[in-house]
Order: C-alpha cells, then sequence, then structure tokens
C-alpha cells in the first residue's frame, strides 16, 4: 500500500468510526434517559405503596443529563452515563458471540454504570464513605444491550445481540438492583481497621460521625466471580 492508499484508509476508518461512534452516544443517551423515567416511575410506585414515612424515603432524583440517583430505606442507587464509547479487551465473552464476530463494529458500546451507597454518606456529606459498582449497562449503536453485574445483573441480560433494550427490560434491571442493595446490607468494619484514631479524626467524627463508612470494605468488581457464585 503507497502513502495515497494509506491516507484514504486512515480517512475511510476515521468517518466510519466517528460516525458510528455518534450512532451508540446517541443511542445510550436516548436509552439513559428512558432508564431515569422507568427509574423515576418505579420510585413513585413504591413511595405509594409503602406509605412513604421518613424511615423508608424513597425518592428519585435528576442530577443532570449523566447522573440520577434513586433512594429508598437506607440505600442510595447512582446511575451514571459515561459520554465516551468503550470497545472490549480480546479475551471478552462477547467476542464469542456470532453477533459481533459477523460485524465487528457491533462490539463498540456506550456504558451506564450502576453505584451502590449509604443514603446516610449523602445526607452527612461524608466524602469518604465507599460505594460499590453493582452493574454496568452496555449498548450499542443498534440498541442492543447486555449487562455485567452482581448476582442477578450479570446473568438476566447477557445475551448481547438477541433483543433491543426496552422499558422492561430497564424496569427488570432497576428492581434487580434494588433488590440486590436490600440483600447487601452494611457489615462492621474489622477491629484492627479502627484500632487506632488520630485526634484530628475523633474530632472530625464528633463533629460530622465522619468515621468512614460502606457496605463492606475492599469490594473488588468481578465478574469472574459472580459466575462463580
Amino acid at each position: 500500500m503507497d502513502s495515497k492508499e494509506q491516507y484514504n484508509s486512515i480517512v475511510s476508518s476515521l468517518k466510519e468510526k466517528t460516525t458510528l461512534k455518534q450512532k451508540v452516544l446517541d443511542q445510550t443517551k436516548d436509552q439513559f434517559e428512558s432508564l431515569k423515567k422507568e427509574a423515576e416511575k418505579i420510585a413513585n410506585e413504591l413511595c405509594k405503596d409503602v406509605e412513604c414515612v421518613k424511615s423508608v424515603n424513597v425518592q428519585f432524583t435528576e442530577k443532570g443529563a449523566y447522573h440520577a440517583e434513586l433512594k429508598f430505606g437506607e440505600d442510595v442507587l447512582v446511575f451514571f452515563l459515561h459520554n465516551d464509547v468503550f470497545d472490549f479487551e480480546p479475551s471478552h465473552r462477547i467476542w464469542k458471540t456470532s453477533y459481533v464476530s459477523n460485524d465487528r463494529m457491533n462490539a463498540y458500546c456506550g456504558m451506564i454504570s450502576v453505584f451502590n451507597f449509604l443514603h446516610t454518606s449523602f445526607e452527612m456529606n461524608r466524602m469518604g464513605d465507599l460505594g460499590y459498582l453493582i452493574g454496568r449497562l452496555f449498548v450499542n449503536h443498534e440498541g442492543e444491550f447486555f449487562m455485567e453485574g452482581k448476582k442477578q445483573l450479570g446473568i438476566l441480560y447477557n445475551d448481547f445481540g438477541q433483543k433491543k433494550l426496552e422499558s422492561n427490560s430497564l424496569r427488570s434491571m432497576i428492581l434487580s438492583s434494588i433488590d440486590h442493595c436490600q440483600e447487601f446490607d452494611m457489615l462492621v468494619p474489622p477491629f484492627r481497621s479502627m484500632a487506632e484514631i488520630q485526634v484530628g479524626q475523633m474530632i472530625d467524627i464528633s463533629n460530622q460521625m465522619s468515621i468512614k463508612t460502606g457496605k463492606r470494605l475492599g469490594f473488588k468488581f468481578s465478574v469472574e466471580e459472580d459466575s462463580e457464585e
């Protein structure tokens, strides 16, 4: 290939990838809007059915184009839309699907991450508290999707290329996320982790109740670990 052919190949590739990635971003943003609407709908339903007393505290809050929160009881689900398009490492399972092997461009996806935090972490502005990634939703230019995640979140939606993302799937994902949070209770930090404390930390605790808190310490997101459970 001479330099002119090489240059034309680069131009063609840039045009194709740029157009494709913009379609992926548009599709993922549209789905994020649908997810927010479904989360708000679920919040309203839960609030009505549990007669939202202060101790239950069900509330949906839209934080902008890329961030939304669903609070329920002691937990907060944070939905975060990434403003990038992602590819996958060669060992990822999507390369084994006929959908991707037949068209490599189908592998490019937008991503929506789902995190779990404690409600009091936000309420008391405890900046050092831990949150946990419980799921990642991937959407491509055709609206095909799959999900990686903890427990049911990583099992129900792993047939990439078999079904487009719709409101009933989004609802199921949100409900599964809530269900996971309900089962994933806060654990007492190891004794040794709190055996020594500085004067300044004690003052902070007294002023803000700012003991570093999370449902579990040392959490590491791993799809492989879930598949073994």
